[in-house]
């Protein structure tokens, strides 16, 4: 009776349950931090998105999808559709506090002076990895903090709970998910001025500091001492923040998983 039943195949509604579900984890792999690294091949995220979908099914094995649905499965397309938007959604809000670290580098090189080739260098792309190097150091520092933190767990779990609050295909998605998004947003940009203003103090004290010394120095030559010295003082001073770097990034996780929270139970059918 166990063998037979082993051997029972999935009912056809599970199995599109199951698709639905995967779909939704798909989005959020598409965007969330390190899981949506060009380094990581696409058959690990689809497989990873099966087993959370897979790990999913008691919340999901009661979804009311139409016996039409599913001996038509073409029908199921605008269903899939808003899964993965509602994933999409999740994984940028998982993304924003990365992001933000990759601003503040961004800040802190155009500070330093490393960022003013990105003024002339119109086809540097920063996605392919040609960007400022201290926006390319800040946001591998922010994934580290990120992961440090417990953010992947923190997305997973996420994910998984979004099955809680929304139905398969009930996602409405309304106004409040544009002021979540956008709430998300001021609360990202305002965490890379705090990861950036401190380095940027620094660098003016450096820059008063060098502009007394050339005064009284005649020989000394700014551009040929000031500039690695300004580089100097900016990486010392980012060392030297590196645990406010991950108090902040905790509590960006802590903003992030509000905003999920609220993104989910705001769009609940």
């Amino acid at each position: 009776m166990t063998a037979a039943a082993a051997a029972a195949p999935v009912a056809p509604a599970v199995l599109a349950a199951i698709g639905l579900a995967a779909c939704r984890v798909a989005g959020v792999a598409t965007f969330a931090p390190v899981v949506a690294a060009a380094s990581v091949p696409v058959r690990v995220r689809v497989g990873l998105s099966a087993v959370i979908a897979v790990a999913a099914l008691p919340a999901i094995t009661g979804a009311g999808i139409p016996d039409a649905a599913v001996a038509e499965p073409w029908r199921l397309l605008p269903a899939a559709a808003m899964e993965f938007a509602l994933g999409a959604v999740i994984g940028v809000l998982a993304m924003l506090p990365v992001a933000a670290f990759r601003t503040a580098g961004t800040l802190v090189g155009a500070q330093a002076g490393i960022g003013f080739g990105q003024l002339y260098d119109s086809g540097s792309d920063p996605a392919e990895g040609e960007g400022d190097p201290l926006g390319q150091l800040l946001a591998l520092l922010g994934a580290a903090c990120f992961v440090w933190a417990g953010g992947l767990d923190a997305v997973a779990l996420s994910a998984l709970r979004s099955f809680d609050y929304v139905s398969l295909g009930a996602w409405m998605p309304d106004r409040g998910v544009l002021a979540t998004v956008g709430g998300a947003m001021l609360a990202s940009s305002e965490l890379a001025f705090r990861v950036a203003l401190p380095v940027t103090a620094v660098l003016v004290a450096e820059s008063m500091v060098s502009g007394l010394v050339s005064r009284a120095v005649p020989g000394f030559g700014p551009l040929a001492f000031g500039f690695p010295l300004r580089v100097a003082v900016a990486l010392l001073a980012l060392l030297a923040g590196a645990a406010a770097m991950q108090s902040a990034m905790d509590g960006a996780i802590g903003g992030m998983l509000d905003s999920m929270h609220a993104l989910a139970a705001g769009g609940a059918a």
